[in-house]
């Protein structure tokens, strides 16, 4: 193996670890977070818990810093909808006169 090689082994070895480490000790709080919103979101057939990693690292260092982060969010919607007459004389909402 050439240093090149070395090194990309190297930041893919620490970042995998790193990747682990994040996702075991936020692995509770992300489950939860699906089950909290899929007791309050009846469109959904099950709770599904989602996390997006980023992985940085300086490229051209020989002794690269690894960065790896993880999110995780919990989406909440909510909809409402109605009909608008607008020809309709009285709304409910005109001034007191």
């Amino acid at each position: 193996m050439n240093t090149g090689e070395i090194k990309n082994a190297a930041v893919v070895n620490n970042a995998t670890e790193q990747f682990r480490s994040l996702l075991e000790t936020h692995f509770l709080s992300i489950a939860r977070a699906a089950e909290e919103s899929f007791v309050e979101d009846e469109s959904q057939s099950e709770p599904k818990a989602k996390a997006s990693f980023s992985v940085e690292w300086d490229a051209l260092s020989l002794s690269p810093k690894v960065v790896v982060k993880i999110g995780w969010s919990v989406r909440y919607k909510d909809e409402t909808e109605a009909m608008v007459d607008p020809l309709q004389s009285k709304l409910g909402l005109e001034e007191a006169k």
